[in-house]
């Protein structure tokens, strides 16, 4: 009876474990690529996208220098599109804040004022739509790496994660908010319809927190992953409605940033390099699992560089490997410097992360250059 009730025990404390004991993943490098910018190409750092085609795998990226969203060949290394967008005529863009191509010859850019704007190829608008809230001011959309613009056909979700009057809101507030709005481009008088979904009541109950979040999808689900919650918010596009929170903490991310007022100086941002967040998150719909990359906290007097590029490029980044049910499979913290933030993407072949870190001496502007990893475990196509 003894020797049963000892291996009830010793099975409960197995069973029982946190998720966040979870084996270290290993990677290997299947293949590195560098990809040569010419003068003319200064690329927005958060604004990525792949595109896989019939034709083959496509790199996007939004140019700060001309206006432009340049389209790159993966496998040849060589630009094959300019998208040329206009800042003033007929055709004219606005401050552009990032954008998505969802078809052949469709181009949806988020713009400021707070507009999605329709494009073809050739740079010509084909319709705009204007985001609006009656109940809260919208003052920022975007479609970057961190919340791109999402699909179901015609229609596109967007979101808007900030507050108004942030640092004099209350716990209270938070549920005012919606974040999430939807649009139908082929609906006769479009105007976007706010999602009934805010943040969780108890999302301030240590103390108030950066509201910011990433998000992607997978068929009908969209999953936000907030900066500063180790819950994921699963959202099912046609019921428009919160289904669940799930837990999904990486071993490494313990301390989040609490904004205790308006910051001095240059204090917030060195608080916020002490504390540890979530960053962005992938769904790899080749091998079926998720990507939920995260920001360790350090110490800068432990390092040389200047705080401000410390705060353009953190030093120790992670992620966190999850299947489609978010149970974590493993979890992986890379070297230190070794990869640039924001800067990664899911391909065919694996996943494509930046090694153009500008803290590293091997840093190179005039490249966009990438690790294309494996992780054990995973099932590739080769």
């Amino acid at each position: 009876m003894r020797n049963i009730l000892l291996l009830i025990i010793y099975a409960s404390i197995f069973s029982c474990s946190p998720q966040t004991e979870k084996v270290q993943l290993s990677l290997s490098i299947l293949d590195s690529i560098k990809i040569p910018l010419d003068s003319s190409i200064n690329p927005n750092r958060t604004s990525f996208q792949y595109i896989d085609s019939d034709s083959g795998e496509f790199l996007a990226l939004q140019n700060k220098s001309v206006h432009a969203i340049e389209i790159f060949d993966l496998e040849s290394g060589l630009h094959v599109k300019r998208i040329k967008l206009n800042k003033d005529g007929p055709n004219r863009s606005g401050e552009v804040n990032g954008f998505r191509i969802f078809s052949n010859d469709s181009l949806l850019v988020a713009s400021y004022p707070q507009k999605l704007m329709l494009f073809n190829f050739e740079g010509i608008k084909t319709n705009e739509f204007p985001i609006k809230d009656t109940k809260n001011d919208v003052n920022y959309i975007s479609s970057t790496s961190e919340i791109p613009f999402l699909f179901e056909g015609k229609k596109v979700f967007g979101a808007q994660p900030f507050f108004r009057n942030f640092f004099d809101m209350s716990a209270s507030d938070l549920g005012k908010f919606s974040h999430i709005y939807q649009l139908d481009m082929e609906s006769i008088n479009p105007e976007a319809e706010w999602l009934p979904i805010s943040n969780p009541e108890d999302t301030w109950k240590e103390g108030k927190k950066v509201p910011k979040f990433t998000w992607t999808d997978r068929g009908d689900s969209i999953l936000v992953s907030p900066y500063n919650d180790h819950r994921i918010w699963v959202i099912s596009k046609k019921r428009k409605e919160l289904l669940e929170l799930v837990q999904a903490k990486a071993p490494e991310v313990n301390q989040f940033q609490i904004i205790k007022g308006l910051p001095s100086g240059d204090q917030g941002i060195i608080e916020e390099l002490e504390s540890d967040r979530y960053e962005l998150l992938l769904y790899d719909h080749f091998r079926e699992v998720y990507y939920r990359f995260y920001f360790v906290g350090i110490d800068v007097n432990d390092f040389e560089i200047d705080y401000r590029n410390l705060f353009s490029n953190r030093p120790k980044v992670g992620l966190l490997v999850l299947d489609t049910r978010l149970k974590i499979i493993g979890n992986h913290l890379f070297e230190t410097h070794a990869i640039e933030p924001w800067n990664y993407f899911v391909g065919r072949k694996g996943l494509f992360v930046s090694t153009n870190n500008s803290n590293r001496d091997d840093f190179d502007e005039n490249f966009l250059r990438y690790d294309i990893i494996r992780f054990e475990g995973l099932k590739y196509e080769d």
